[in-house]
């Protein structure tokens, strides 16, 4: 028994809830069942369970958090499943400055706290609480009906072979099915952009990317995972057969149009879901975060008859949503709009796009010429990844085109080197480039429980965490670089001048970059200082 054990034993013996020889035969009773003596003890009546708390409270100096005033609609904030809940027997009350403050009714079973700073990565603050209502809570949300219910999967025979899976199946008494469908359902109403299902040795982990961050969710046992994989495969009309090749694929289901990626790992196929929630687009450049200067500087480039304006940033950064809600603006019946995209993420009624096929040659090259020929006075390229790319998108825009396309650049002045490292010379980009944009996504603060701090005698905000939010944050917001090519940076790149000269131009020019964009928002309130450090890696 460890000291802490004994220190708790002695003090109910102490305050003479206990006997001795009770508390001995307890605790060998507990450990033969393989539950916490607390467990046992109220289980078995031999302590009021509200009693325990207040004598672990006061000999551990812990305070205590009040179950009464716990909803257990809220555990799916927290970066935890609920299967681990239930099976550490924790309840997560918060989250602030990386530390999660948890609610146990046991403080000495060291294996559970270990186990949840090792899956949350987070330092723990104890509050104590009575186990009987913690018995009660853990049985709900066991059973709430917007988590993952793994006995749907215990359903399921495991003598059944992978390939017999049919989709003519496709009954609502079918586990599998019902499982894959809560899965879809639940991510949906965390607003989850994708969910990342990958297996491994011990069983195959599935976790949420929610606002940016992934979290686990859930684990499936490593028996049933391939036909789970199976499943969502028949959904996606891939082949079942293929294991050792990637596959994409589309499917819809329940309002979400969703696009399929599997890829071969060690221990079978990982699949990755994109989740587009079609009854939560707004593709309103209102909502993308430009300040006014920027959202007039945009609004005036793309209401040009010609040039290339270009979307820059890491995977991820929200260059999709800046392109299609430009496109959106632009989308009336006197414009001949098209896009070249790989894939098509968003469809618009009024608008011609291409998904390009490269299986059959049907590449972004062969697309543009041919959108060419089709008297375009708008083409968006998806992504410009090679210089054939490059020159005929701005072959277009300098032949009285307005082009729109992305690289992946950190920044907007490195977007210039990255042309001429693909062979576009000076005079072309000086001639097609009417602007471009550096972006990230930056996750927003939750007006509800943020709080204020002070940074070098001004007021900004901090995350906090509360039922109505996740870690603190609730949805995100962009922030913008611009990069017009004036005369003074024209010069510098005519004359080969190396970016970092360029960069002390733009900036003497009074540009704003993505960090003082960013710290404008933290200023105002929308994010915290630790978020923008954390998307700019600064």
């Amino acid at each position: 028994m460890t000291t802490l054990s004994s220190k708790l034993t002695t003090c109910l013996i102490k305050n003479k809830l206990i006997n001795e020889k009770e508390m001995l035969q307890a605790t060998k009773s507990a450990q033969n069942q393989g539950i916490s003596f607390v467990r046992f003890i109220v289980e078995n009546h031999l302590i009021c369970s509200d009693k325990i708390m207040h004598s672990f409270a006061a000999e551990l100096n812990l305070p205590i958090f009040d179950l009464n005033n716990y909803s257990s609609s809220t555990v799916h904030q927290f970066p935890l499943s609920a299967e681990s809940i239930c099976q550490y027997r924790i309840l997560p009350l918060k989250i602030s400055n990386n530390i999660l403050s948890i609610g146990l009714s046991d403080p000495t079973d060291q294996f559970a706290l270990d186990a949840i700073i090792f899956l949350t990565g987070l330092r723990l603050n104890i509050h104590i609480v009575d186990e009987k209502k913690l018995t009660i809570l853990l049985e709900k949300i066991a059973h709430l009906t917007d988590h993952l219910e793994l006995s749907l999967l215990q359903k399921i025979s495991l003598e059944q072979e992978t390939p017999q899976l049919h989709d003519q199946a496709n009954t609502e008494e079918e586990p599998l099915i019902q499982f894959v469908d809560r899965l879809l359902q639940h991510a949906r109403q965390l607003s989850a952009s994708d969910i990342h299902i990958e297996p491994f040795a011990t069983g195959c982990r599935i976790r949420y990317r929610r606002d940016g961050i992934l979290h686990e969710v859930t684990r499936v046992p490593i028996e049933l995972t391939a036909r789970l994989l199976s499943r969502l495969k028949i959904m996606a009309k891939l082949d079942i057969a293929e294991k050792r090749l990637p596959q994409d694929g589309r499917m819809h289901s329940a309002g979400i149009d969703i696009r399929i990626s599997s890829c071969p790992t060690f221990f079978g196929e990982k699949i990755v879901l994109r989740l587009l929630d079609i009854n939560k687009i707004t593709l309103n450049l209102d909502k993308l975060g430009f300040n006014i200067l920027q959202k007039n500087i945009f609004l005036k480039n793309i209401s040009n008859a010609h040039g290339l304006i270009l979307v820059t940033g890491p995977t991820g950064c929200g260059k999709t949503s800046t392109l299609y809600s430009a496109l959106h603006y632009l989308n009336t019946p006197a414009k001949n709009i098209s896009t070249v995209e790989d894939p098509v993420e968003i469809q618009l009624e009024g608008i011609n796009q291409v998904n390009i096929l490269p299986k059959i040659g049907l590449d972004f090259v062969k697309v543009l010429r041919t959108l060419l020929r089709q008297d375009p006075d708008i083409i968006m390229v998806g992504e410009i990844r090679d210089r054939e790319t490059a020159t005929i998108a701005i072959q277009a825009a300098q032949t009285g085109h307005l082009v729109l396309s992305t690289l992946h650049t950190k920044n907007a002045i490195e977007t210039i080197a990255r042309l001429i490292s693909m062979n576009i010379s000076s005079y072309n980009i000086l001639n097609a480039i009417s602007l471009i944009v550096a972006q990230r996504l930056i996750r927003q603060l939750c007006p509800i429980c943020k709080q204020p701090e002070n940074y070098n005698g001004q007021t900004i905000f901090k995350e906090n965490g509360c039922q109505e939010c996740y870690f603190g944050f609730k949805g995100r917001t962009g922030i913008y670089e611009f990069l017009s090519i004036d005369e003074k940076i024209a010069e510098c790149i005519l004359a080969n001048t190396n970016m970092q000269k360029i960069y002390n131009q733009w900036q003497q020019d009074n540009n704003q970059t993505l960090y003082q964009a960013g710290f404008e928002k933290v200023l105002a309130g929308t994010t915290s200082l630790s978020e923008l450090q954390r998307v700019l890696q600064c």
